[in-house]
Parts: C-alpha cells; structure tokens; sequence
C-alpha cells in the first residue's frame, strides 16, 4: 500500500512539475541542509557537499519551494513582462503543489523528518533583492535568481537521488529531477532575452 502511495504522490509530483517551473537562487553555498540552499549563490554549487541525509533534503526542497513561492508572487506583482508573469504563476502552482505533496510523504510515514517553516537567512536576502529591485532591473534579477535556483535544485536533486539515504524521497528526487532540469532550460532562455 505504501508503495502505491508513494509511486502516486511521485507522478503527481512530476505532473505538477511539468506545468510549472522549478527553483531560484543566488548566493554561496554552506554545508548539510543549507549546502543546496547555498548553492546557487556559489560560481561552482557543485563543489560544495550537497545533503544526502532525509532531514538535510526535506529542509532544502521545503526551504525552496517556500523561495520559490515567495518570489514567485513578488514577480507576478512587480514584473511587466508577459512571459516572466507566466513563469511565476507556474511557479506558484507548482510549488504550492510539491510542497503539499513532500508533506504527505511526511505525514505517511515512509520518511522520517520535519519541514521547516521558515526560509533561511540567505533566501530571505534573495526576496529582499526583489523586493528592492527597480522596475528596469527586476525582470532581470528574478531570472538570474531563477536559473542559479534550478541550478541548485537539480544538483540538490540530482545528488540526493544517487546518494540519499531514504528509497521514497531517492524515489521522489529522481522523478522530479527531469522536469526541474526542463525547468533550468526554461530559464536560461528567458535570460538570454532579458538583459
């Protein structure tokens, strides 16, 4: 039965992902559950040691989907561009909806750890750089958060699906890798027109 659940809450998971796009950042990367927040925020988010614990990764997935959300609603309020409030509004629909569904896993049991239930110090500063951003500048500073937020988000994925140490969120990171790369791609575009 758990197995069942877990192979549904993981298609939805990609279902969802597949409307929307992924994760944003900017900043240095530390260690443990704040290595993939960080991440984005480094040149090289890959030389920084990336969670392989449950804990570590439910801390980085909740903790980026709450980024993603926040900046999501800043963009669609701010942004002038069509294509950008687009991408925020997917964003905020599927993260919403990861969110949800990374707490079911939680409350099912099959993973034991705790959400957190705030941002990190780091991304608080991200949405305070879009919050303080000027109108002429802001298209640009939330695609540049974007693609090094799905950067870091594919590494953080990417890893904890080779490495992790639990079988539903291994299972969980490897499905929803592939949209979040998508996703990547998705953002690089839209910065290569928005200068």
């Amino acid at each position: 039965m758990r197995t069942y659940q877990l192979t549904m809450t993981t298609a939805a998971v990609a279902a969802v992902f597949a409307l929307g796009a992924c994760n944003k950042n900017g900043g240095s990367p530390p260690a443990a559950a704040d290595a993939a927040s960080n991440a984005a925020t480094s040149s090289s988010p890959a030389a920084t040691a990336l969670p392989a614990g449950a804990q570590d990764f439910v801390t980085a997935a909740a903790t980026s989907d709450m980024y993603e959300i926040k900046a999501a609603k800043i963009a669609d309020a701010k942004s002038k561009d069509p294509e950008v409030k687009r991408f925020a509004a997917r964003m905020i629909h599927a993260h919403t909806h990861s969110t949800e569904l990374l707490k079911q896993l939680l409350a099912g049991g099959a993973v034991t750890a705790t959400a957190p239930t705030d941002m990190d110090e780091r991304r608080k500063g991200l949405i305070g750089d879009l919050d303080a951003a000027s109108p002429a500048n802001f298209d640009k500073t939330y695609i540049d958060q974007q693609v090094a937020a799905h950067q870091e988000a594919a590494n953080l994925f990417q890893n904890y699906a080779k490495n992790g140490d639990n079988a539903a969120l291994k299972h969980f990171a490897s499905t929803v890798l592939p949209t979040i790369q998508t996703h990547l791609t998705m953002a690089q575009q839209m910065q290569t027109r928005i200068k």
